[in-house]
């Protein structure tokens, strides 16, 4: 009997907490001049890689009561060896509900363009550098043809 009341006060208390959870929403704007590998993840949950185009973004959502859930961070990944981490919820990031972060490339941005959190330096060399304009440019050998028996 003392078993059975001590699991149900436990189940009171999980369902009572359950009121208190914030829902929070963390969005990462890429305005760098290159693709970017976006992976952000906490120690519960990991929200895998998103790729990013320029001006892209990804939302993400989560509680900040549940357990180990009150630490985001981001891994940024581009072209040419550029590679960053950075947090975006918790320890040396703001704790704030609903934050906005801009990606770019001489640095990452809360809430506005002009509000810099951290500063790097992405340098790669202009997109016409390296993009093919023709496909007559590059030797690729002709396709098989079909012959039907």
């Amino acid at each position: 009997m003392k078993r059975n009341l001590l699991i149900f006060s436990l189940l009171l208390i999980v369902v009572d907490s359950r009121k208190y959870r914030r829902m929070n929403e963390i969005t990462i704007h890429n305005h760098a001049e290159a693709n970017v590998r976006i992976r952000c993840q906490s120690i519960k949950t990991d929200f895998k890689d998103t790729f990013l185009g320029p001006m892209d973004e990804v939302s993400f959502e989560f509680y900040d009561i549940d357990r180990g859930d009150n630490h985001f961070w981001c891994d940024a990944y581009g072209l040419f060896g550029f590679s960053e981490t950075f947090d975006v919820f918790g320890r040396s990031a703001p704790t704030r509900k609903n934050q906005t972060w801009f990606l770019r490339n001489d640095g990452l941005y809360l809430e506005l363009e002009t509000t810099r959190a951290r500063e790097w330096q992405w340098i790669y060399p202009p997109l016409d550098s390296y993009a093919i304009d023709s496909i007559n440019q590059i030797d690729v050998p002709p396709l098989p043809t079909w012959v039907s028996y």
